[in-house]
């Protein structure tokens, strides 16, 4: 329990007033012995324990009431969250949401989804909490912090409404860092609300230590995280893992593959789910058999205009628990060339390479890869091309920038160390030095399987990065995320934190004298297709793109064609990026979707949370969305109930005994005379 008035603690002591008036009646009273008296003390000598210690049970009312009347002055709180508020009340409360798409389960009976019900409870809190401490939000996507007038705010407030963009909370916190650091914010409370799902606290980010070696500086910083992380009690997850225009014999038609996924209890073993398409508006109906927990239907074919050039389509699931996960948007046009640029002057680097960029895995597109030397950048076509390999010093700065615009457009890099690297950097990171290992070579200890270069397949068989062996190695330095170590715990595989998670950094090369990246082609081939595929979603007049990333800010600019039905039209238009839909105009279109590694989210164990913590002033709140009470809650009312309480015992206990039965005057007097005569 704490207090919001503790001062009036100190008044405590008051309550042994009743103590001292009675220690004081005692001594205003003189013992006279009077022999006439000694019969009545002796007849009321068997009474006198009941009657001590009734008087010390009315002393101990009174004491009660005085107590109960200071703790009504106090403000006392129930306990909670709010429970660990023990170092007074904060000059600057700084709120963190996480917005993803995995925090919009909701409670299908009330229809409130996890966010909401955060929002609610922190909104509440701090209105329970008074004072007037500034209170700021700090907005993920556009890495400002916003000051807010009021606790109510954070329930409308459009950068706090939910997304299907994954969340950085590392990065809400580093900003957070910086906004003390530059505001001296004194006493400060930090409120986080998440899931704790791995993919949005990305706990193995080599900057986490920088965060909390930052915080542990500072006086007066208190961690207070509302964690959801309550498993869905049963959701469908929808994913196209392929859709293609064919077009043959004057014929059009789309061919799309889906899978589902069901997670949490689900009461048969077997079901037919409908799924339903909408292509430019004409819809229609497939019923899906599903067994076990997946699903998958391949090369549905579904007959479109020939001379429909750019289309959009969504297809959709019922509604369930999880509404983030039900439906997936997507945009069609003629296929266009698929293009690699490799950078280097070494034939044993780009040879794996380009081989396995320019065999086609698709029949309805074109594969090729170009190489060319460090001196010849100046001639590669940046719009046509859909991936960067760059083994070479990193670039200059005007390289660099052009780089980075490549970037922002949806595409990928991928950079391997130089031979001898020197002291450039790209997006914050920059090359070691060589290190080489025994001729066994190192194996791989590490590697995220759930996402990314290094994912499972379609049917969940893993690839076999256990069989990589790596003969020399040089490290990338950075603020990085790390996808893949070796035994002795050095990165091999990192991505930059940028906005667009497409810069990836690969510290060996695919030749026989640094790895058998080469030899053992199926990771690295399935790589390179991989980073292909997520730049290919950016070429052309139909975009394909994941909401949140830099990429997707082109839908800001853009008249929306289909919002997800029971969406927050809170967002503004400049938050299009944020959400799913479809975006565009007669040049373009754009679709835009969720990560899905938030289908698949892995809830991180308390043990990780804390480590991310350690030495940092932090309290964790387990909620659940069928918990309903208040964070803070005054119970004041309940201390004036227990002091009319005593107050009323204290009464009862001072009422006189009962008088004893009396026989009637005329009895008495009639035993007088029989005495007298």
């Amino acid at each position: 329990m704490t207090f919001l008035n503790p001062i009036w603690l100190f008044a405590l002591p008051l309550v042994l007033i009743p103590i001292l008036i009675h220690l004081l009646n005692q001594r205003r009273h003189r013992t006279i012995d009077w022999g006439a008296m000694q019969f009545l003390l002796s007849a009321k000598r068997m009474s006198r324990g009941m009657a001590r210690l009734k008087q010390w049970l009315i002393m101990a009312m009174r004491m009660l009431v005085i107590a109960g009347l200071i703790f009504v002055i106090t403000r006392p709180l129930s306990s909670g969250l709010i429970g660990s508020l023990t170092g007074g009340k904060p000059e600057t409360v700084v709120v963190i949401l996480d917005r993803s798409a995995s925090m919009q389960q909701q409670r299908l009976q009330t229809g409130q989804s996890k966010l909401t019900l955060g929002k609610q409870k922190i909104a509440q809190a701090l209105t329970t909490l008074g004072g007037s401490p500034s209170i700021v939000l700090v907005d993920g996507f556009s890495s400002k912090p916003i000051e807010i007038q009021s606790p109510d705010d954070l329930l409308d407030l459009p950068s706090a409404q939910p997304t299907e963009a994954e969340s950085d909370i590392g990065a809400m916190l580093d900003t957070t860092l910086n906004y003390i650091n530059d505001n001296q914010t004194g006493r400060t409370d930090v409120w986080i609300c998440s899931d704790s799902a791995s993919n949005d606290w990305r706990p193995e980010n080599t900057r986490w230590k920088a965060i909390n070696s930052g915080f542990s500086k500072l006086e007066g910083v208190r961690f207070h995280l509302l964690n959801f992380a309550q498993e869905v009690e049963s959701n469908y997850a929808l994913n196209l893992t392929r859709y293609d225009r064919i077009d043959s014999d004057g014929k059009s038609e789309l061919v799309i593959d889906l899978a589902i996924e069901r997670s949490g209890r689900y009461t048969l073993a077997s079901e037919s789910i409908p799924v339903t398409f909408n292509i430019n508006g004409i819809r229609s109906t497939l019923e899906v058999d599903i067994e076990g927990e997946t699903a998958s239907i391949n090369g549905h074919r579904i007959p479109i205009d020939p001379e429909l050039k750019v289309g959009w389509g969504k297809v959709e699931l019922p509604l369930d628990a999880s509404p983030s996960d039900n439906a997936w948007h997507f945009a069609f046009a003629q296929p266009v060339p698929r293009k690699t640029v490799v950078v280097t002057d070494l034939p044993k680097v780009h040879r794996a390479i380009s081989l396995a960029a320019s065999t086609a895995i698709d029949v309805n597109s074109e594969y090729f890869s170009k190489v060319v030397t460090p001196d010849r950048v100046g001639e590669i076509d940046w719009q046509e091309t859909a991936v960067l390999v760059w083994q070479a010093q990193l670039p200059d700065e005007l390289t660099a920038r052009q780089i980075e615009r490549f970037v922002e457009l949806g595409r990928v890099v991928i950079f391997m160390p130089p031979d001898n690297p020197g002291d450039g950097s790209f997006a914050g990171v920059q090359w070691n030095q060589w290190s080489s290992f025994d001729a066994e070579g190192a194996a791989m200890n590490y590697w995220n399987n759930r996402s990314g270069l290094l994912a499972r397949t379609r049917n969940g068989s893993a690839l076999p990065v256990d069989a990589l062996r790596v003969y020399r190695h040089c490290a990338a330095e950075g603020d990085l995320q790390v996808l893949a170590k070796l035994k002795d715990e050095t990165p091999i595989l990192s991505r930059a934190n940028n906005d667009s998670g497409t810069v990836y950094f690969l510290g060996t090369w695919p030749s026989a004298t640094h790895s058998n990246l080469g030899r053992e082609g199926v990771t690295l081939f399935a790589m390179v297709h991989r980073m292909i595929a997520i730049a290919a979603e950016s070429l052309g007049a139909a975009k394909q793109l994941e909401a949140g990333t830099t990429p997707a800010k082109q839908a800001n600019q853009l008249p929306g064609l289909t919002i997800e039905e029971g969406g927050d039209e809170v967002l503004l238009a400049e938050n299009n990026s944020l959400r799913a839909g479809i975006y565009g105009d007669e040049k373009q279109l754009i679709a835009l979707n969720r990560n899905v590694a938030e289908d698949r989210a892995e809830t991180m164990p308390r043990t990780e949370i804390d480590n991310l913590f350690v030495g940092l002033d932090y309290h964790v709140v387990d909620e659940q969305l069928t918990n309903n009470a208040s964070l803070a809650s005054e119970i004041w009312k309940l201390f004036i109930v227990l002091a009319g309480v005593a107050l009323l015992t204290e009464a009862i206990l001072c009422m006189p005994p009962k008088p004893e039965a009396t026989e009637s005057v005329a009895a008495t007097a009639a035993l007088a005379r029989r005495r007298a005569a």
